[in-house]
């Protein structure tokens, strides 16, 4: 009889146990031999957390709630963590680094105590939304990347007390729509990067406080028009849009942009070109717009972008180019024309030109007067016959010349080692026959791509030159 009373305590004592530990949550040191105070002997209500059970974490948060700051979901289904006054401390140089830790939450006021960090990374975690205030405290803070999470909202005045926030990174999420006050406190960014969402339209004001941003990414998202967002960005000096949906670029979009520099608007459906579609911004240096459906671009396009350096107009239909629309072009030094279309083409005007990709168009016969020309890519063009010079000038720059798939049946090789300074020469995929005799008399000639099958019988006749 006494040993079954001892039963009934031993089981009503186990009971209490249970009970009173399914109501808390233990937690232990992130590293036992962290010589810092950390709160390894705590325990925590569980209704203060979303964990309806012990010992699991459903949610990896930064909070303020209680002593607990930061949980870290362990195989033994241990909570790890350590609190703000542990965030200085293990994160040091005023930086703080919370990537890849399935970070879920962050609770207004979490990082109140990190009044020196200027850098905050918590990419490659699980946040959906960003809470105002959450940032409340990091009055120094100068970058902060929130990069690959699943983000679909961020509260209009998240940003308020960053005040010198000069980098901010957003992509790789899914947010389709921005408050237009959501930069109202974000006077002194430089950098935005929203790449890679699911943004189909912004509003006209949400730019209007950013007088000081310089780079701009808005690539990989869904916007169909593209308007005059941009109006106040004076200092803005690159802008990438490329792979959205965008058909319609509207007049006077880009008119207030005198200092842009780059502009990307690559995969989208413009059919063309006009007067009015990069109308105020002179200073563009780069222009990508490949991968469109152009057909047309205005007479006097050159003429009114002299200082572009660089320019890709690949995978369009540009056999209609007159001979003289590259004529303005006098500072243009990299050109990309791939998959034109192309069956005819004049450049000749193009005297600083280093750059040219010619690559998969329709062209026969190819001879420039381009001395400064380091590299040309003629790769698949029906050229059959190469009997003329390819870079008609006196002297030739030129280093890098690929002629590989061109169809050629005969190669006058008098007309390459007249290329004096031809280092790189592609020619696989040709039906022709080399010997002993092709290469003899090139002065510094280096690498040449043949067929595999030609390649030792070559490397034997000339091993000074690197067959691949």
């Amino acid at each position: 009889m006494k040993f079954f009373k001892f039963e009934i305590l031993i089981i009503l004592f186990l009971i209490f146990i249970k009970n009173y530990l399914a109501k808390i949550e233990w937690f232990n040191k992130i590293d036992p031999n962290d010589k810092s105070k950390l709160y390894h002997d705590k325990t925590i209500p569980s209704y203060e957390f979303f964990t309806p059970s012990k010992l699991i974490c459903i949610k990896k948060c930064l909070s303020l709630n209680s002593s607990c700051q930061f949980f870290e979901h362990t195989i033994q289904g241990i909570c790890s963590f350590f609190d703000q006054d542990q965030l200085n401390n293990l994160f040091p140089n005023n930086r703080i680094d919370i990537i890849q830790s399935g970070l879920r939450l962050i609770v207004p006021f979490a990082f109140e105590k990190c009044k020196q960090v200027q850098v905050l990374n918590i990419s490659f975690n699980n946040l959906k939304q960003i809470y105002s205030k959450s940032f409340y405290g990091m009055f120094k803070l100068r970058v902060l990347l929130i990069d690959s999470n699943n983000m679909s909202n961020l509260e209009s005045d998240v940003f308020q007390d960053v005040p010198l926030l000069n980098n901010l990174n957003l992509k790789d999420n899914l947010i389709k729509n921005l408050d237009d006050n959501l930069f109202d406190y974000s006077r002194e960014l430089v950098t935005i990067h929203l790449g890679s969402n699911q943004i189909e339209w912004l509003d006209r004001g949400i730019f209007k406080n950013l007088r000081k941003l310089k780079y701009l990414f808005i690539n990989n998202n869904r916007l169909k028009i593209l308007e005059p967002l941009f109006d106040n960005l004076e200092s803005l000096e690159f802008l990438d849009v490329s792979f959205n949906q965008i058909d319609t670029i509207q007049n006077d979009t880009f008119k207030n942009l005198k200092q842009i520099k780059k502009i990307y608007i690559t995969d989208k459906q413009l059919p063309e070109i006009n007067s009015e579609t990069f109308k105020g911004a002179y200073n563009l240096e780069n222009l990508r717009m490949s991968i469109n459906k152009i057909q047309r671009i205005y007479e006097n396009f050159s003429k009114d972008f002299q200082n572009l350096t660089e320019l890709d107009l690949s995978h369009n239909n540009l056999s209609f180019i007159k001979p003289e629309f590259f004529n303005g072009f006098l500072k243009l030094e990299h050109l990309r024309l791939y998959n034109c279309s192309l069956k005819n083409i004049e450049l000749n005007s193009l005297v600083n030109l280093k750059v040219l990709l010619l690559t998969a168009n329709q062209i026969k016969y190819f001879s420039q007067n381009l001395s400064a020309l380091t590299h040309l890519y003629l790769y698949a063009n029906p050229l059959v016959n190469l009997s003329f010079p390819l870079i008609s000038s006196e002297s030739s720059s030129l280093q890098f010349l690929d002629i590989s798939s061109c169809q050629l049946k005969f190669i006058d090789f008098g007309v390459l080692k007249n290329l004096t300074n031809l280092e790189t020469l592609k020619m696989v995929g040709n039906p022709i026959t080399l010997d002993s005799q092709s290469f003899i008399g090139f002065k510094n000639l280096k690498n040449v791509d043949v067929d595999f099958l030609d390649v030792p019988r070559l490397k034997s006749f000339f091993p000074n030159i690197n067959f691949t």
